[in-house]
């Protein structure tokens, strides 16, 4: 199914005007329906509850509710809330972005290539993750830890165009958005 216009219009508003951003994919071989998103979630809030109890993730459907989540992250009490949008798709879903992102990542580099190929072979369901304003350090871990958590629970494989990486990795994954990140603060400032 088609993403809905005001799904679209809030991922390019993330995407595009919450400069520094990010969107990347996550590739899991588990088939995921929308019930599971909501079960992936309460899970991984209960992970992050253990290490401090006002912690939450707060899951909101936005336009389709098939394919498009908004997902706010709450580290704890001292933590200001931060606003991700989710993605669901079944790769055989022809609506998925997914082969776009493999093909954009495909073209970067020959190892990123391969590795993306391989995805293609044996993932079920892919989720895309976007964060908008990564401009502030409890910004960058909010997200950090959200793709962490996710990643781990369900033992997909991250695939970050901007970082430039295919990995199953988290702290891999961390280590390069950060890089990335960094080399985007010093292109604004040499813009200057």
């Amino acid at each position: 199914m088609p993403a809905s216009s005001k799904d679209q219009q809030y991922l390019q508003n993330l995407v595009s005007a919450e400069r520094p951003a990010r969107m990347l994919g996550l590739f899991t071989g588990h088939a995921m329906k929308p019930p599971d998103l909501q079960r992936l979630v309460n899970a991984c809030a209960g992970s992050m509850r253990e290490d401090d109890a006002n912690a939450s993730l707060t899951l909101a459907q936005l336009g389709d509710a098939t394919v498009t989540w908004r997902l706010t992250v709450v580290e704890g009490t001292e933590s200001p809330p931060h606003d991700c949008l989710v993605q669901l798709y079944d790769l055989r879903d022809p609506a998925s972005p997914h082969r776009a992102l493999l093909d954009h990542v495909g073209k970067m580099d020959d190892e990123l290539s391969a590795a993306a190929s391989h995805l293609q072979q044996t993932a079920q369901t892919f989720l895309t993750l976007a964060s908008g304003k990564l401009d502030a350090k409890e910004r960058v871990h909010a997200f950090q830890n959200l793709v962490a958590l996710f990643t781990s629970a369900l033992g997909a494989a991250i695939v970050d165009p901007a970082a430039a990486i295919v990995t199953t990795d988290p702290a891999e994954w961390a280590d390069a958005m950060e890089q990335s990140l960094a080399l985007e603060q010093e292109m604004g400032m040499l813009k200057r």
